[in-house]
């Protein structure tokens, strides 16, 4: 099982941990753990358009990224809004599938920062467990649209942004 899918899991057994009256603790961990599951497969996946084998390179490469600017990427993807360089002049569309992993990409790593860090935030279960089937609905989509140019493009952003993203 991949390091994604034991994430999901993990989420889905914390979400359900306690049966009737569910501690914010469980609950708090289950985000972290649905939106690090989003969080690992596309990494994983850039990392791999650098070291396809080398799984200590992978790793080195892997820690390189950094949520915010993913977060940035993924909300520009969502909106269509790419810099001119990326869209070649062309007018994009990004693809549902990727639309749907950007769009569940913004939603999670905000609610990752209320589950850590905003302690007056109170989580309910239902609203937890449907962030996990937000978060398996991405993973999902993006194992059907992770080996094209478009998921390719995203993968590539999440280093060259800033190089990409200057007006020039």
């Amino acid at each position: 099982m991949s390091l994604a899918a034991d994430l999901l899991a993990q989420a889905l057994m914390l979400a359900e941990l306690e049966p009737k009256k569910p501690k914010q603790a469980s609950l708090r961990r289950a985000v972290s753990a649905a939106y690090y599951s989003l969080f690992h497969l596309p990494v994983d996946d850039a990392a791999r358009l650098f070291v396809r084998d080398d799984f200590a390179r992978i790793a080195l490469i892997a820690r390189s990224f950094d949520h915010g600017k993913m977060k940035e990427v993924a909300s520009h993807f969502l909106g269509n809004d790419l810099p001119e360089r990326i869209r070649l002049k062309l007018v994009y569309q990004t693809p549902p599938e990727l639309r749907v992993v950007a769009e569940a990409f913004v939603k999670l790593q905000q609610l990752r920062h209320e589950a850590d860090y905003n302690v007056n935030r109170q989580f309910t279960r239902s609203e937890v467990q449907q962030l996990i089937r937000d978060a398996e609905t991405a993973l999902v989509s993006w194992n059907k649209v992770r080996n094209t140019d478009d998921a390719r493009m995203f993968l590539a952003c999440f280093s060259l942004w800033d190089s990409w993203n200057k007006r020039r």
